[in-house]
């Protein structure tokens, strides 16, 4: 064996060895990352050492009309098999009519040059052009694909063009053989590298995939952690409610009382009694516990509301001249109130205090300096960027919001002051006494609305309230008129039942003063039983709703499945509009909210037994 052949000997083992690990490699990466196109590569690669060891016997035989047929087929299969791992990769569909038109003029081409005529040059270049043609087209999806993929589609489509060109270099050498050897081993060599950058390939798609589960992990943790805010931030309103609650029930029973008595007490003394004075005093205080019980209620989320269709822009228009009477006169007020907005469902009165909250806010931050207060009303589309960094948006959803918009020009807030704004009693001003800015949460969040802070320091600050738009059909309270100058002297049995004595007593002595016959029980289940014995006796039924055993609600539900149609009224001192939407069919059943005093229970008495038609009881 000469120096020559012993060359090609020691090329062909270093080229297949070289081929096996590349092809072990492209097998391994396909079973554990399972991308079609490797194992499409594995087998290109497999069909090249096929066509390389072809190559390379001929030259050791010192004939290449072996070759020619057997590494040509080779090439062939090869060209076929990478067309379809880069339509794989580039996720185009697989030209299976090209490439079969290809294989069939390769194969008749191949005869034809056997059977008639000499192997040659030109022989060789036409039998090429069925694998270049295939390759050209993996090129040309690649090229497509480049713009979004990573940089080893880039290495692949430079490879595949260089292969393409030694591939038709090559014929042309045939008559120096040191020189075909030579580009044959280069091209070769890319045929490997090829495969190599497929590996690469799939490492940079691995690295991607493992990046896009990271970003989604992260995603899901900031989720999970926004979850938790939420639900803790639910559970702390929960709590707050129930606790606003009981205290609201026990508070509004203490100050019932002292309300009612000292009406009482009033109406026995005569006019010019200094008693009279006395007891004043003490029922303006009991009224400004009532309001601090109320304030507690809407920081809760429980407060009573009573809600109708209303124009926001119209609102603020109306409370201009409460708005001014608060805005010093150094002050500049400036109104920017949109037309024609859509109505929304609200409770005035609430949304009122709203408005005058923010307004004080914003004239308490810009404190003895000149300044300027801006109040704003307009439509808005609200993305889940806003709702993200906004108060009490956590469970809504984006879309169009009506909003009120109040900035000042005042010192502004930094960062951890815009955290604390909303918690109760919580206050930059050592003189500022109450739930300030928290009761406001309250409120808003019992309207399904949301509040953006905007605000730095020595910037000012500018609150925007939103609240949602929705179709509003009909929100008419059921009213009635006030009866006690139409009823004359009709009285008749009524039926209280109240698990607080004092209440009992108090209500007892109003309607016991004013004609009416009273029997009084001090919990549902008695009320039940009483109904059960002599239900039909009872003109009026008058129920505390938070009772023990059975709650006012309950009786109300089983007076009515006895069908006893005698008009019921509810009494509680909060959850007035879950009580309302409980007895809202019903023309017959009212509702009178803790505190109250005795003009205003003898109001709802009456009113309630004005229509005889629907009391047999008399």
């Amino acid at each position: 064996m000469d120096s020559n052949s012993t060359t090609v000997l020691y090329s062909l083992v270093f080229i297949l060895f070289f081929d096996l690990i590349l092809l072990i490699s492209l097998g391994y990466y396909y079973s554990k990352l399972g991308y079609r196109y490797l194992k499409f590569g594995a087998a290109a690669m497999a069909v090249e050492m096929f066509s390389q060891t072809a190559f390379f016997i001929g030259a050791l035989l010192g004939s290449y009309q072996l070759p020619f047929v057997l590494g040509g087929i080779g090439k062939i299969v090869f060209a076929a098999l990478m067309l379809v791992c880069i339509a794989h990769l580039a996720k185009r569909k697989v030209p299976m009519q090209l490439m079969l038109t290809g294989v069939i003029f390769y194969t008749v081409y191949v005869v034809y040059v056997i059977a008639v005529r000499e192997f040659g040059v030109v022989e060789w270049i036409i039998a090429e052009i069925p694998a270049v043609t295939l390759l050209l087209v993996g090129i040309s999806y690649l090229f497509k694909a480049r713009s979004s993929e990573s940089l080893g589609i880039s290495w692949l489509s430079g490879l595949l063009i260089l292969h393409v060109c030694l591939k038709l270099a090559l014929p042309m050498l045939l008559q120096n053989e040191s020189l075909f050897l030579l580009v044959f081993f280069y091209n070769t060599t890319v045929v490997m590298i090829i495969s190599a950058v497929l590996i690469m390939i799939s490492s940079e798609r691995m690295i991607t995939s493992l990046d896009d589960q990271n970003t989604k992990l992260e995603k899901y943790e900031l989720e999970n952690r926004r979850l938790e805010l939420q639900f803790s931030e639910a559970q702390k309103l929960e709590s707050l409610g129930v606790l606003a609650g009981g205290i609201a029930h026990d508070f509004n029973n203490m100050l019932t009382s002292i309300l009612g008595y000292s009406s009482l007490a009033m109406k026995k003394l005569p006019a010019e009694s200094d008693v009279r004075k006395d007891l004043y005093m003490v029922m303006s205080g009991a009224r400004q516990a009532v309001d601090l019980t109320s304030q507690m209620l809407i920081y809760a989320g429980k407060g009573a509301v009573e809600f109708e269709a209303l124009n926001i822009s119209e609102m603020v228009g109306k409370m201009s001249s409460l708005v001014n009477s608060v805005v010093p006169k150094k002050i500049k007020l400036i109104q920017n109130l949109a037309r024609d907005l859509p109505v929304m469902k609200g409770d005035q009165v609430q949304l009122g205090q709203v408005l005058m909250n923010l307004v004080s806010n914003a004239v308490d931050a810009i404190e003895e300096s000149p300044g300027v207060i801006e109040i704003t009303t307009g439509l808005a589309e609200v993305d889940e960027r806003l709702l993200r960094s906004s108060f009490f948006a956590n469970e809504l959803d984006k879309g169009a919001y009506l909003f009120l918009r109040v900035k000042d020009s005042g010192l502004g807030m930094d960062p951890s002051q815009i955290d604390k704004i909303f918690d109760p009693f919580y206050s930059e001003k050592s003189t500022r006494k109450g739930l300030g800015l928290s009761s406001l949460s309250g409120i808003v969040r019992q309207h399904k609305g949301f509040i953006e802070v905007n605000s730095s320091e020595g910037q000012g600050a500018g609150f925007t309230i939103y609240f949602p738009v929705v179709l509003v059909q009909d929100f008419a309270q059921k009213t009635g008129p006030s009866a006690r100058s139409s009823l004359g002297e009709v009285k008749g049995s009524i039926l209280l039942a109240d698990d607080d004595a004092r209440i009992r007593g108090l209500i007892a002595s109003i309607l016991e003063n004013d004609g009416f016959h009273l029997t009084s029980v001090e919990d549902g289940r008695e009320a039940k039983k009483q109904i059960s014995e002599s239900g039909e006796d009872f003109a009026l039924f008058v129920l505390d709703c938070t009772m023990p055993k059975m709650s006012g609600t309950e009786v109300y539900k089983y007076i009515r499945s006895r069908g006893l149609h005698s008009p019921v009224i509810l009494i509680s001192g909060y959850h007035q509009e879950q009580v309302i939407s409980n007895i809202s069919n019903d023309p017959s059943a009212y509702f009178i909210k803790k505190p109250f005093d005795i003009d205003d229970l003898l109001d709802r008495v009456n009113e309630a037994l004005v229509s005889p038609s629907k009391n047999p009881a008399w």
